[in-house]
């Protein structure tokens, strides 16, 4: 007599063999267990570097206004001014110095009245100059500064300002305070590592980025064409220094 089995205890008969081999194979293998996901031992910590520069470059804007009932008078007479100015700041014979125009703009001058519509009575005419000093000896730095704004003054313009010191290249700074902040860390590390009876071992990871200082502005000078050259002071400047600082996260192992 022939008894017919249930599917599924047929297919598991089937499946017995295969269930078996899995079982036995399972037997030599080895499972992860929490240990091999405990962290590598390491000693997280912080270092902190900073190298004082001195500016080499400076960079200052100066401009002339003028204003004329007469749009071509106006225009003429800034364009005078403006090419005194430029010609008495190349007759300083400053080695690195460059002149740009920075902006020129044309407004009308209205005069309102009540209940009336605005009238044009004349013309301001604006011209902006930049005038930068490169790679110059850092000694004379401020006394450039201070002819350059003192002469533009003197040949008409009607605003000096923005003066800014800053350093043409940072390269060799931020390097230097980068190695100062991985020095620091290791310090702290090694200082650490003595106190709970490690020894370090070597490196794990290592982040930072430097950053960039900020010089003190030198105050803003503006002054107007109608005070006279002879109560013009010299302008004294100072170049001060910047401080570049960088921070690192270390962590060694030991």
């Amino acid at each position: 007599m022939n008894t017919q089995l249930p599917l599924s205890l047929r297919a598991l008969k089937r499946s017995l063999p295969a269930l078996c081999l899995i079982g036995a194979l399972s037997g030599s293998l080895s499972l992860p267990t929490f240990a091999d996901n405990i962290p590598e031992r390491v000693i997280t910590t912080q270092g902190h570097g900073e190298v004082k520069v001195r500016p080499d470059s400076l960079s200052v804007s100066v401009s002339v206004e003028t204003k004329n009932a007469s749009l071509n008078a106006a225009r003429a007479e800034n364009n005078r001014k403006t090419q005194a100015i430029i010609s008495a700041i190349k007759g300083l014979n400053i080695p690195g110095l460059k002149l740009e125009t920075q902006n020129i703009s044309v407004s009308p001058l209205q005069d309102y009245q009540n209940g009336k519509l605005p009238k044009t009575i004349g013309y301001q005419v604006h011209n902006g100059l930049s005038i930068t000093v490169t790679n110059a000896p850092v000694d004379a730095l401020g006394e450039y500064g201070s002819r350059i704004v003192d002469t533009a003054l003197g040949a008409g313009a009607n605003h000096a300002g923005g003066l800014n010191f800053y350093v043409s290249n940072m390269s060799t700074a931020r390097q230097q305070a980068l190695e100062a902040a991985v020095q620091d860390a290791r310090a702290n590390a090694e200082a650490m590592a003595r106190a709970a009876g490690v020894v370090i071992t070597g490196l794990h990871s290592l982040e930072g980025a430097p950053q960039y200082g900020v010089y003190p502005r030198p105050a803003m000078y503006t002054m107007k064409a109608a005070r006279a050259e002879a109560d013009m002071a010299s302008v004294p400047v100072e170049t001060g220094e910047s401080t570049i600082s960088t921070d690192v996260t270390a962590r060694f192992k030991f």
